[in-house]
């Protein structure tokens, strides 16, 4: 009986051991993991110096709702562990690194295009829970094909662009931070071939290039450049001559450069007659998701400098994943069972035995 008794009293560790597991995958897992963490130079100066411009940049956090979810319990627990997630990282990272302003490149959430007006109004109250910045930091946020339709037949209509711009700004308008001009640019519409949607923007490009005043010019869109129409890409590149761009929506890091004179050719479109620089290189960097509800491997947010000089420096901060934590609930409740049995089996097969 003492094998069997050693299995019986290792059942009394079963609570431990699952605090210790639980401590672990719900605290001590994002500090370890903050230890691996690396910043662009100078990331860890002051913010209030005035020649560094600090960004932290997240895409597609996509906050998960009620139509795509389970029901019932399931679904409460699914939309909670993925909140905590973001609001633990999020934080965290936000705490560390106090940037001068918070960027978030579109599908705020994942049902945003298609709730009703009540589940959105909590949709939205639930991401500025998560995503609250303190006073001083800018929160800049985007519009996704999740937020204003644009996938498939989930069409993009003025009342969905409308609700956006009520609960998270504007679409398209230029934001100064410091010595950087941030052009935020509705691309889903051009990406998903709206036409009057995409005249309606070009015809906005002349307004807001009339807004820029700082010297460096950093383009944010949901949507990749070489996404979108060529004749779009190639209007918005030579209007505002970005030095930089950053965007989402296809959840992993990438990194391209688009040739302004190049794009304008190919267009068939004249050089501008007034170009605002004489610019001619476009550095556009693609953001991974900070969701790990997006089914990729490598999640995680970009961290930007730029000096007064226009010299930029990134860095990905790469984030947990949370699959292979969760996977440790149930590798340790599979191990609980196991000793569970194991001294019942072999006591009704002992008992078996002492019959015959």
């Amino acid at each position: 009986m003492s094998g069997l008794q050693s299995l019986c009293l290792s059942h009394g560790t079963a609570l431990l051991v699952g605090l210790l597991v639980l401590l672990y995958n719900e605290v001590f897992v994002y500090y370890i993991n903050k230890a691996t963490w690396q910043y662009p130079p100078r990331f860890s100066e002051l913010r209030e110096d005035s020649k560094v411009v600090r960004l932290l940049i997240a895409g597609d956090p996509q906050l998960q709702g009620y139509m795509n979810e389970a029901g019932g319990l399931i679904g409460w627990i699914t939309r909670w562990d993925s909140d905590r997630y973001l609001s633990t990282t999020f934080h965290l990272l936000l705490d560390t690194t106090r940037p001068d302003a918070v960027i978030i490149l579109g599908d705020l959430l994942d049902e945003g295009s298609i709730a009703s007006d009540v589940d959105y109004l909590e949709y939205v109250k639930r991401f500025h829970q998560i995503f609250h910045v303190p006073t001083g930091t800018k929160l800049i946020l985007l519009a996704g094909d999740n937020d204003i339709g644009g996938e498939e037949d989930d069409f993009i209509t003025d009342k969905k662009m409308y609700r956006f711009e009520q609960n998270f700004g504007l679409l398209n308008e230029v934001i100064q931070v410091k010595h950087v001009d941030l052009i935020k640019l509705n691309l889903v519409a051009p990406f998903q071939g709206a036409p009057v949607h995409r005249t309606r923007q070009n015809q906005g490009l002349s307004t807001l290039k009339a807004r820029l005043s700082a010297p460096i010019r950093v383009l944010l869109s949901h949507v990749t450049l070489d996404a979108s129409i060529l004749q779009t890409a190639a209007e918005i590149l030579g209007t505002f001559r970005p030095q930089y761009a950053f965007s989402a929506h296809f959840h992993e890091y990438q990194r391209r450069f688009y040739n302004i004179t190049r794009y304008l050719k190919t267009a068939r479109l004249p050089e501008p007659a007034h170009p605002v620089t004489k610019q001619t290189l476009t550095q556009e960097y693609q953001v991974p998701t900070c969701s790990y509800r997006m089914g990729t491997a490598a999640i995680g947010y970009m961290l930007v400098t730029i000096d007064a000089a226009g010299e930029m420096s990134t860095s990905v901060v790469w984030l947990p994943s949370r699959y292979l934590y969760l996977g440790l609930y149930v590798v340790y409740l599979i191990v609980v069972v196991v000793f569970w049995l194991i001294p019942r089996a072999c006591l009704r097969s002992r008992r078996h035995v002492v019959r015959w």
